[in-house]
């Protein structure tokens, strides 16, 4: 973390490309860690999580819905809700979020796709309602964090 925040603030010759390098090693290291929560869910004995975690997982490219939770889960819309929050402190909504969240960074990150298409690929149909929670998330737009 360090070797990149020297980089933003001298700002040398190469330095773009060192900050790039520098994030995606971290956004490598986050989506490996994203896949492993699955596995480690199930060792810890907790099939309700694992199995909420696989669906996002899965399907977090396409729209999704707490209701698709719920149904992929075999239970009631609430009680994911209620177990998710109690054992991890956010709703299920807030982790679909989270997961199209780490995908568009990696995405703006080693592509140079628009941003209509990034929000497409994470599961959101209209640009404009990508733009609103990545910058609630991010405090900067898709555009203007790609520009960091």
């Amino acid at each position: 973390m360090l070797a990149l925040d020297l980089e933003l603030r001298q700002r040398h010759d190469g330095s773009r490309e060192a900050v790039l390098a520098h994030l995606t090693l971290l956004l490598v290291g986050v989506g490996r860690l994203a896949a492993d929560v699955v596995g480690g869910l199930r060792l810890k004995d907790e099939p309700l999580l694992a199995e909420v975690f696989g669906f996002i997982e899965e399907r977090y490219r396409e729209r999704v819905s707490l209701k698709d939770v719920a149904r992929a889960v075999s239970l009631s819309r609430g009680h994911p809700t209620t177990v998710v929050r109690r054992k991890t402190g956010r709703t299920v909504q807030e982790w679909i979020t989270e997961r199209r969240m780490v995908e568009a960074r990696r995405l703006l990150v080693e592509t140079d796709l628009a941003v209509e298409e990034v929000g497409r690929r994470v599961g959101y149909g209209d640009a404009g309602y990508f733009v609103s929670p990545f910058r609630r998330a991010h405090g900067a737009t898709p555009l203007g964090w790609r520009s960091w």
